[in-house]
Order: structure tokens, then sequence, then C-alpha cells
């Protein structure tokens, strides 16, 4: 989720956006909240992804016609460039009013007191059953709440119907050995041995974290974790193990034994829209890629698959909070408009326009399923997925990061392919990587 990507909502991440002037970022303008010449409140809001821009500013057109008198400055950027700007910003008081980050960028400020726990009536809606209890907890830091929860990342399986018929294949595979089978008899080559359609897109390169968290895609439903917890409250890694060499095999034989997917090959939701890959794990917002750039693909969307037909089916949910800036001068104008961006009928638009999916509850997603019903395992998932998360800790970044910089050069190197004991040591190399930043943190521990 944290990774930049290209998003849906008619607006490309990596299309350059203008930039506002000592901003420094991508800016998509001032939205005037009124006639007057200048209103006597301006917000300032700033998101790591562009396609939320037409969403805020569809809200902010909604919310001035109850506040006239408020102006709302949008500013976006890249994910990564935002988490740097915001952390530059912030501590200095020239940040912004309201920004919407991940929980491994917000526990910092959290700590560092940069954001105020919520007001009563703020902590009180919160609380008032608009959100199931999971979400609320993820937003609570010791006996009080912070920010309010503004979507949410799951990922699912999208599979390519046409594709699937035509290798004879009637429906989505039911665990990780049928993925691979599967994809062996979708993948194409041309005459001179180039893939030309992968079978499944892996995510197999990149920068930052996204890479790791990936890989969990993979680790998790394989019976391993990142991070396990112990009783006196210190983590140790949770895949030197069995389910750790799994989920490396797994991405070894993809590329190298089975050849289903290729670094050189596109990636990714482009891929899947433009009928490059026949599956692919992913959050919502690909379904509004694909509205944009290719709305007649015949696709479905399914939960990711269990590892084995024993297995429990695994899936990640990474709730994105909307916070309040501790030193921003309009926290009670900022407060208001962001109790009115969570209401039922926003909650509906930010899918509707952009593909993520809302946190909260009680929003009638019938119109939304009649029309895409590629939403509803997003939306309605099944109740019996066991669902994982990222741990809220200050160095749960540096960890996935430090992993993604090694990830990639195993997946290709030829010296693990058909060699379980150099998988092995390889995944033990990513535990050592990982114990040692719990060390470094002070956060390691096994009892």
């Amino acid at each position: 989720m944290r990774a930049s990507k290209s998003r849906s909502a008619g607006l490309d991440r990596r299309a350059a956006l203008k930039v506002a002037a000592g901003a420094g970022i991508a800016a998509a303008g001032g939205i005037a909240m009124s006639k007057k010449a200048r209103a006597a409140t301006t917000l300032n809001i700033w998101t790591g992804y562009p396609e939320l821009v037409p969403y805020y500013k569809s809200v902010a057109e909604a919310y001035a016609k109850t506040k006239p008198d408020v102006t709302v400055n949008l500013l976006s950027s890249s994910l990564r460039e935002m988490e740097q700007k915001l952390s530059a910003a912030i501590p200095t008081g020239t940040g912004p009013d309201i920004f919407d980050i991940g929980s491994g960028i917000a526990i910092k400020f959290i700590q560092a007191k940069l954001l105020d726990n919520n007001p009563p009536d703020v902590d009180a809606y919160l609380k008032s059953g608009a959100w199931n209890k999971f979400t609320v907890d993820w937003f609570t830091q010791g006996s009080a709440t912070v920010g309010l929860p503004l979507l949410e990342g799951r990922a699912q399986m999208f599979w390519n119907r046409a594709m699937f018929r035509e290798a004879g294949l009637s429906a989505p595979p039911k665990d990780f050995g049928e993925i691979m089978a599967f994809a062996k008899k979708l993948t194409k080559f041309d005459a001179t041995g180039k893939m030309t359609r992968s079978g499944i897109s892996m995510r197999l390169s990149g920068q930052g974290s996204g890479i790791t968290e990936k890989f969990r895609f993979v680790l998790e439903p394989a019976g391993g974790t990142l991070l396990v917890k112990t009783a006196s409250g210190k983590y140790h890694n949770g895949f030197d193990n069995d389910a750790g060499r799994k989920a490396l095999q797994f991405y070894v034989d993809v590329v190298q034994k089975d050849k289903v997917d290729d670094p050189k090959v596109p990636h990714d939701a482009d891929a899947f829209a433009n009928g490059h890959t026949a599956m692919l794990f992913r959050e919502a917002w690909v379904i509004g890629d694909i509205k944009k750039k290719n709305p007649s693909l015949d696709y479905g969307v399914v939960p990711i698959p269990r590892w084995d037909a024993s297995g429990p089916v695994k899936g990640i949910i990474q709730p994105w909070g909307i916070y309040v800036n501790g030193r921003s001068r309009q926290k009670d104008a900022s407060w208001d408009f962001i109790k009115f961006l969570t209401q039922p009928a926003n909650a509906f638009q930010i899918t509707n326009m952009t593909g993520w999916v809302s946190a909260r509850q009680g929003v009638d997603w019938g119109p939304l399923l009649k029309e895409t019903p590629q939403f509803e395992s997003f939306v309605k998932p099944p109740q019996d997925i066991v669902l994982f998360s990222d741990p809220i800790l200050p160095f749960w970044d540096e960890i996935q990061t430090r992993i993604a910089d090694r990830l990639p050069g195993m997946f290709i190197d030829p010296a693990l392919n058909g060699n379980p004991a150099k998988v092995a040591e390889a995944i033990k190399s990513l535990a050592t990587i990982c114990d040692n930043v719990l060390k470094q943190a002070g956060a390691y521990g096994t009892a």
C-alpha cells in the first residue's frame, strides 16, 4: 500500500501535477468555497494519493454548502515524497492542517507528540459504531484515540476470465498449487521464447517497503508472518522457518523454474488492465484503474487463495487514517471537516470515485455492486478470512524496506533455483536483518 503506484480516478500517480509555488510538491490548487474574495478560514490538506484529489474536491464543494466561509487547498504528491514532506514539515509547524497517511508514519508523529488526541466529540464519533472494533482499536493509543479512519487496503486476487476460458479453465485457483498450475497454462511466449504474457504478475522489483508487503501476500498463506509479538511485548522474526522458505521458493519458481513471470515484462495494475498478465494480487483501487484504461476487460476478483487445501484463507487489512496536525492554527475547523468527510455518503463516494474502499460501516453498497460487482469481495469480504495487518511500530517501515532491498536479487538468483539449502540460507539472512532492526530499536525478544 505504501509504494508509489499509478492509480485510478483519471489521475496517473506517475504523471507530474502542477507544482504549487513554494510547496515543493504537486498541487491540485485552491478550491474556492464561496464567492467571497477571501474566505475567513483556509484548510490545507495534503495527500500522497493523487487519485484522492477529485474526492477531496467533491467533499469540499459539498461542505461549502453549509460552511461557505471555508476554503480548502489541496496538495498531492507521490506517496513516498509525501511521507518525506510530512516528516520534514510537521515538526516545524509548517505542514498542512489535515493530512492522510499510513500508521507507520502516523505513529512517529504520535510518539513525538505532534498529533493531539481526538477531542471528546471526535472520540465519541469514532466509537459510535460507525467503524468496527478492529478499526477503532487501530486508531487507539493507550487510553486515547488519534485520527479517524479514511479508507482501508485489502488485497485480493484479480483474474482475467477471457484468458482463463482460452486456457480451458473455468474458475479461479483454489490454492497456491493451482495458482502455479494455472499460471503455466496462461503464460505465453513468442517464437523466440520471449514472454509476451505472464501467467501471474508478482512484485519482483521496485522501491521501498512495497516489495516486502507483497511478499507477505504469499508468506502469510504459507503459514508465516514477518513479526511475532511475545508475551513480554517484544518481537522477533516469524519467517525463518518452513513457511518463509516456501514463500521464497514460490517466487523463485515463478521466475526461474516454472517461468510464469519475468522481471522484463509489464507488471502490476497496468499489466492486468492492459491484458499483459492473467492474475494479480492487489487492492481495490485496481478496479478504478481498469475502468479508466480498459472498461471492457472481462475479469473477476476473489480473495487470495489458501496455501493448500488444509490452510486458511488469509487477507491483509491496512487501515489508512486522516489526521489533524497538532500544530494547526485551524484545529476546530479541521476536526469539523474530517467528521464531515467520513459521513456515510462521502464514504460511499471515496470507493465509487477512486476504487479505494472506505473503512466505514453502515454504507449502502448496493448501487456500487450493481454497477461494478467486482467490488463485492472488498466491501463484503467472506466471514472466514483470517485477517493480518501491519503492526503499529515506528520501525516497521525500516524492517520492510531493508528486506525489500534484498528480495529482488533473491528472486532471480540462479543459486536458489532448485536448491532448498540456498533458499533456507537466504531466508535466514533476511530474518537476521529483521531481528537486527528490532535489537537496534530495543524491541527484540523471544519470550
